[in-house]
């Protein structure tokens, strides 16, 4: 039977108590005026907490203040209190007297016990408004408790106010502190927007002892992060026993909610000084002059009391009160009639009277609107929730460092700057933070504790140039080298903070690996270790029990072969028949119009007809040699010394344009054709090597598209190059499939016998191990990255490997495109063009000359014969 249920075997039992409970004090206002009517209002608090006593001064300035105010309304509060003595069952007992006693239209109650839960479900059922002055969490809605008004920001706020402060601060996760009631349990569903690494909850009647067990548990974790969410009391206790366990020094983070934030001031200054270094959130009241004028008047009357009330909750509960008041002049002046009404509800085991104007004073309430002294007065959902939260930090004093709103997130307390920028978390937004310890450095959020972590490394010793695990028989001592470890040193080493660790190798009594390497990862999730280094391959499937940092090798897998060709043809293979002919008709014609072009003006292009023709296709084809080197140019303008270099010189400034061009083009023909060649005959040879034959897979590698019978295993280099030079037929293999770390160490001892290609990325390359949700995760994944950057991972694989080879990604499925006319066209038109206008401007400038040529001459001629008749007519003369 569930809490609720019980309610009516509660209230059969607390009946047979009216008797024996008599009113704490006389009524807050006297009834002399018979001409207004009084509205009757109870007030139930547990008279000996200092909560109890501020509520019940509080009511009593609201009323007085409120009608000296409006003196002229027709109605007047009446405040019957009743004192619970902080009993559930009392609470509810004192409810039934008043409603026995008194024609009550509201209920406030100041107290958080857990029969106000059921007094909620009976302010349903009587209809009046039952007034929490102290919020009672979520649990509590509008939906379910019609008649319910709480004040107070509910569960979901403080958890998304806490989300903005842990992500402002980069933390990654953090420890929630809980009171385990109906109040503070409420927020644990509610935690959103960050990880919650562990909870821990405390009852109220908890010891110091528990306490400090509960404190010491905490900190053998990594994390530093706590979040505080329970009553003034328990915190009091919780913060004073974590300053003695040194939980308040530097490298921590504390962050209250407004359960304890709100009566910060009202603390022992002992609990007060154990709290230095505290974040927390606290609703925002706006600075006004009746909120001043108020403040004044409160510190007079209550100036011998040491307690302090917290402001948000005395303010609202002022403001609430004028709330009710104004609401029960609005139903009398529009519903006289019923104010004067009574009704009566079957309770089963007693007859209680029942307001008829309860759902009136509900209706006027949820309706208010007006400007109190805590800020705009409105209900939301039946609750009355802060427009805005102020971040406070607590150092020798309290101050506001920021604020946070739903709308808004983080803003400054430069108020102008609220409206610039919108969904803020940063940090910069804030006030400089002291924390802990009295420092401004923000905590990272977890602490190693000079803890030296055990990591675990495999010990296989096969590949001895990735991890290396040696027993010293004279020291006795263990000696861990190899890449992997080189890297992990050096990305300790690029960390701000100091590691310490040792390394543990994964073995049994006789010194052989004591499982496999899922068994090693797998003692990271059961912490026997802190981590694991090593050749430790990124699959998902290992994502469920642990974390892995950034790979530090390259990703995927590769193919090695042997290096062997069946193909005598298989030189012609890279180019189609149409490029071939089309390559060979350019080649003839390119060196045609250079031998037009330089005939008429270069001996070496001149001389027996034999002799032009072999120069025609000597100088186009030796472009095929000459075309990568870089000194071509020189040959264009003067002879080479060496004896396969060209010696013919250019003259003519057209067939140097012509071979430039002509050039590039063979440059880019003999670069294809060269990979496509190379492509061709790693792929082919793989397919041979596969087909039909044994090939050596890695246990990590799966799903891999090989037709082939396979057998997973792991081997070492020199099991590697045995297997391969027996072959498949003579009980070896004929290719090796696995990651491309291991194919490197094994290329760099075998590099002239065998090959490699690099094939689809199917596995994350190499990472280290850390349990879920390490911080030392992303800061070593951050250092690995510059590692990179800085190509000091490279020459840690040039140191190991003693390789810089670097690998065509191909599908291993089907052959490289063999290259066409189609690929090539635009060289071939562009190449054409070229020496096309280079021959037409040749023969433009040859017609030219030819013009010039023939009017000299004619020119002579006319004057030879100019000079004859003019000599035969001296002669007749």
């Amino acid at each position: 039977m569930d809490f609720a249920r019980k309610a009516k075997w509660t209230f059969f039992v607390v009946t047979t108590l009216f008797s024996l409970v008599q009113p704490l004090s006389a009524n807050h206002t006297s009834i002399n005026d018979t001409a207004i009517e009084m509205i009757h209002v109870g007030l139930i608090l547990d008279a000996q907490s200092w909560v109890g006593k501020i509520v019940d001064s509080c009511i009593s300035m609201a009323i007085s203040d409120f009608y000296s105010r409006n003196h002229h309304y027709q109605t007047k509060l009446v405040v019957h209190t009743r004192d619970s003595g902080g009993d559930p069952l009392l609470l509810l007992s004192q409810a039934l007297v008043l409603l026995e006693n008194f024609k009550l239209d509201a209920i406030f109650v100041a107290e958080n016990s857990a029969g106000v839960k059921i007094l909620a479900d009976f302010g349903s059922r009587v209809k009046i408004p039952i007034i929490l002055l102290f919020a009672a969490g979520q649990s509590l809605s509008s939906f379910e408790y019609p008649h319910l008004i709480q004040i107070g920001e509910d569960e979901s706020s403080r958890a998304k106010a806490i989300a903005a402060i842990v992500e402002a601060f980069s933390w990654r996760s953090a420890i929630l502190i809980y009171e385990d009631n109906d109040s503070a349990r409420p927020i644990l569903s509610n935690v959103t927007g960050f990880h919650l690494d562990q909870h821990v909850a405390l009852l109220t009647s908890s010891t110091d002892e528990e306490i400090v067990e509960q404190l010491v548990k905490l900190m053998s974790l990594q994390m530093t992060v706590y979040v505080v969410h329970m009553s003034p009391i328990l915190a009091s206790r919780l913060f004073l026993n974590a300053k003695q366990l040194g939980m308040m020094t530097q490298g921590y983070a504390w962050i209250t909610t407004d359960m304890i934030t709100n009566f910060m001031n009202s603390m022992d200054p002992s609990v007060f000084e154990s709290m230095q270094g505290v974040v927390g959130f606290k609703p925002h009241i706006p600075a006004s002059k009746q909120l001043r004028k108020f403040a004044i008047r409160w510190r007079s009357k209550n100036l011998n009391d040491s307690t302090w009330f917290g402001q948000v909750r005395k303010f609202a509960s002022y403001d609430m009160v004028w709330a009710v008041a104004t609401a029960a002049e609005r139903v009398m002046t529009r519903h006289p009639h019923i104010l004067h009404q009574e009704t009566r509800l079957n309770m089963n085991f007693t007859t209680i009277r029942s307001s008829e104007s309860g759902l009136l004073f509900m209706d006027e309430l949820l309706q208010s609107r007006f400007k109190g002294i805590s800020g705009g007065f409105q209900l939301t959902n039946g609750r009355l929730i802060p427009k805005e939260i102020e971040i406070v930090n607590v150092f020798k004093g309290e101050r506001i460092i920021g604020y946070w709103n739903p709308e808004n997130g983080i803003a400054s307390i430069m108020k102008e700057e609220n409206h610039t920028e919108t969904n803020s978390t940063s940090s910069s937004k804030l006030e400089g933070v002291i924390w802990p310890g009295g420092t401004m450095s923000i905590p990272k959020g977890w602490s190693l504790r000079g803890k030296r972590l055990r990591i675990g490394v495999p010990v296989t010793n096969q590949f001895r140039e990735l991890i290396s695990v040696v027993h010293d028989p004279q020291t006795n001592d263990i000696i861990v080298t190899g890449f992997c470890v080189d890297v992990f040193k050096e990305a300790v080493q690029r960390l701000d903070y100091e590691v310490h660790y040792d390394f543990i190798p994964f073995e049994d009594a006789n010194g052989l690996m004591a499982g496999s390497y899922d068994d090693l990862i797998l003692q990271v999730y059961h912490k026997n270790y802190d981590a694991v280094v090593g050749d430790i391959t990124i699959i998902s499937r290992r994502f469920a029990y642990v974390d892995f940092t950034q790979p530090f090798t390259d990703l995927g897998i590769g193919v090695v072969v042997p290096k062997i060709n069946n193909d005598i043809w298989v030189f012609l293979k890279p180019l189609c028949g149409d490029l071939w002919i089309t390559a060979a008709a350019f080649f003839i014609f390119t060196g045609v119009v250079i031998w037009f072009i330089e005939r008429p003006i270069n001996e070496e292009f001149q001389g027996s007809p034999s002799k032009q023709i072999g120069m025609i296709f000597w100088y186009s084809f030796s472009t095929l040699v000459f075309a990568h080197k870089p000194y071509i140019e020189l040959s264009l303008l003067g002879k080479l010394d060496a004896n396969l270099e060209l010696k013919e010189k250019l003259l003519s400034n057209l067939s140097k344009f012509v071979v430039i061009i002509w050039v590039f083009v063979v440059l880019i023909i003999t670069s294809s054709y060269t990979a496509t060649l190379a492509s061709m005959l790693t792929v082919k040879q793989i397919q041979l090597s596969s087909r039909d034959n044994d090939v050596w897979v890695s246990s990590d590698i799966s799903n891999f598209t090989f037709e082939t019978r396979r057998r997973r295993a792991n081997h070492s280099p020199e099991e590697y190059a045995d297997a391969l030079k027996r072959g498949s037929k003579n009980g070896g293999v004929s290719a090796i499939i696995n990651e491309i770390p291991y194919l490197k160490v094994f290329l760099a001892k075998y590099p002239s016998d065998y090959t490699m290609i690099k094939l689809k990325a199917i596995t994350g390359g190499f990472g280290f191990v850390f349990p879920k949700r390490s911080p030392l995760v992303q800061d070593i994944s951050s250092a690995i990255m510059r590692l990179r950057e800085e190509k000091r991972l490279e020459m840690m694989e040039n140191k190991w490997f003693n390789s810089e080879s670097s690998f065509t990604t191909l599908d291993p499925e089907s052959n490289p495109n063999r290259l066409n006319i189609h690929s090539f066209g635009g060289l071939f038109l562009v190449t054409g063009i070229s020496s096309i206008s280079a021959l037409v401007v040749c023969l433009f400038q040859k017609r030219q000359s030819i013009k010039i040529h023939l009017n000299s001459s004619v020119d002579s001629l006319k004057g030879y014969f100019n000079v004859k008749i003019i000599g035969r007519q001296k002669e007749r003369s």
